[in-house]
């Protein structure tokens, strides 16, 4: 799954439902990793941005990994990154004219920086700009020393820990809900489970 062809075929596939004017889906950003590791990246961040690019309408296979066999939670909120890179790369350079604000830079001084202290390229900035969350780490080496040296992984425990911390389900039925737990337990005992694990 983590294989580059598995971009390529997704891509042709998209290419005949859209000839089709069908709706395409596919699975990318998947991985045949077994951990969380530096081959889950090289194999979910490109093929995100692959299918992206091809016009894929839904893309599976976000946060899994051995060979989409097991789902992280960890690498998912890693994965949510490279998805909003990817649709950020989509909207690619744009100049229009009246965000180029020449007339408002006028006299400003660019030597000094005194442009970066106006509003404006603040306001501009923070729309042109992707704003990663806390799982990617853009600061100095002193600053990331100064936050405790974490890599990506440990980064994304913590956003999954305060994720799941806030984390309010959605009312339901009661009658429904039972009839829901009752469902998913019976079919644990024909699977042979006698409990259902517990949500952690």
């Amino acid at each position: 799954m983590g294989a580059i062809e598995t971009s390529m075929i997704n891509s042709a596939c998209v290419q005949i439902g859209k000839s089709l004017s069908l709706p395409t889906h596919g699975y990318l950003g998947g991985s045949d990793s077994k951990v969380v590791d530096t081959q889950a990246g090289l194999e979910s961040g490109p093929a995100i941005l692959v299918g992206a690019l091809s016009g894929i309408n839904m893309i599976s296979g976000a946060g899994m990994i051995d060979s989409l066999l097991c789902v992280s939670p960890e690498k998912l909120v890693i994965d949510a990154e490279s998805i909003a890179m990817a649709r950020r790369f989509l909207r690619g350079i744009d100049t229009p004219t009246e965000t180029l604000a020449t007339g408002f830079y006028a006299g400003v001084n660019f030597k000094g920086g005194d442009f970066l202290k106006q509003r404006i390229t603040i306001n501009l900035f923070q729309k042109e700009q992707y704003l990663t969350g806390p799982v990617i780490d853009r600061d100095s080496m002193r600053g990331w020393q100064d936050a405790g040296s974490l890599d990506t992984f440990a980064r994304a425990k913590i956003e999954v820990s305060k994720l799941l911390a806030a984390y309010k389900p959605p009312l339901l039925d009661p009658i429904r809900e039972k009839a829901l737990r009752d469902l998913v337990t019976s079919l644990f005992h024909e699977a042979g489970m006698p409990n259902i694990p517990p949500l952690e």
